[in-house]
This record gives structure tokens, C-alpha cells and sequence, in this order.
């Protein structure tokens, strides 16, 4: 005769991971208006900002920097912070579930130099899109969010032609 707990529930356990990354943003050619650019994970089905954990020693702002480089092969320079976002969400981990709090600290950043390449273990495409279009394609409303802080931080500090 079985014992009357019922089905026996999986171990449980908690994570926090810090993270860091960047709304980078860029003049169109010809001045039509500014462009994001955003990394595709998941099979291409996730459409998000760049951004990775934070390692021993880094700043913030110093991950966000290396993040975007890594993730996205383009240069860009840190213009302001925007703030952190938390969101929490369960994986498994070795068989144990794995309540994780993530925090993410989003940078303004401009763009410097170089040429989208993904980088092949993490991401499957990065592109530069009109901030509409970036919109629409990004998938979590908390980094539509971070885009939108950007833009209006953007707009509020700097003349047009001034973000080279």
C-alpha cells in the first residue's frame, strides 16, 4: 500500500542571475530616422536586446559593452544607463525545479563600428531595424520598454546628427 501523499513533487530550488546589456541605437542613411539593434534566439523565434550574466569583477556597464560586442560583433559606447527590469522564471536543472530571478541593467549605448555577425553558440541572427519594426519584433514588453526609455532619453539630450 502506496503512502498517502500522493505523486511525490520535484525538488525545488531558487537562482538569481544578474545580467547586463544595451539598446543600441544608430541613424539611419540619409537621416531617416533612427535604427535598434536586436539578436534572435531561439531557433529565431525570440527576437531580444543584447545582453548576458555579468562576470566576477565587471561593472555593469562593462558586461553591456562586452555582451553587445560578443553577441552582436558591433562597437558601441554607453550613453546613459536605463535602469534594471526583474522577471522570474522556472527551468529545470538536473532534474530539480529552478525558480530563477533574473535582473537586467539596460545602457543606452551609440554605435560605433562593425558589422552585425551573431555569435554562433548563443544567438542566431542580429540586425539593425527602423525602431517600429523593432518594436513590433521584439518579443517581451519589458525590453519594449527599455527601447522606448532610449528613445526618450535620445531625444531629450542630444541634437539630430550628434549620435555618430
Amino acid at each position: 500500500m502506496a503512502g498517502g501523499n500522493g505523486p511525490q513533487a520535484l525538488p525545488k530550488s531558487r537562482r538569481r542571475v544578474t545580467s547586463a546589456g544595451g539598446v543600441v541605437l544608430r541613424e539611419r542613411a540619409g537621416g531617416k530616422g533612427l535604427e535598434v539593434l536586436l539578436i534572435a534566439i531561439k531557433d529565431g523565434r525570440v527576437w531580444s536586446l543584447p545582453k548576458g550574466q555579468v562576470e566576477p569583477g565587471e561593472r555593469y556597464f562593462q558586461t553591456a559593452l562586452r555582451e553587445v560586442r560578443e553577441e552582436t560583433g558591433i562597437e558601441a559606447r554607453v550613453l546613459a544607463p536605463l535602469g534594471s527590469i526583474r522577471y522570474h522564471f522556472t527551468v529545470r536543472d538536473d532534474g530539480i525545479q529552478t525558480t530563477v530571478t533574473k535582473e537586467v541593467h539596460h545602457f543606452l549605448m551609440g554605435y560605433v563600428g562593425g558589422v552585425p555577425r551573431p555569435q554562433k553558440e548563443e544567438v542566431d541572427g542580429v540586425d539593425w531595424f527602423p525602431v517600429s519594426e523593432a518594436l513590433r519584433r521584439l518579443s517581451h514588453q519589458n525590453e519594449r520598454d527599455a527601447v522606448l526609455r532610449a528613445l526618450a532619453y535620445w531625444d531629450s539630450k542630444a541634437p539630430v546628427g550628434t549620435h555618430s
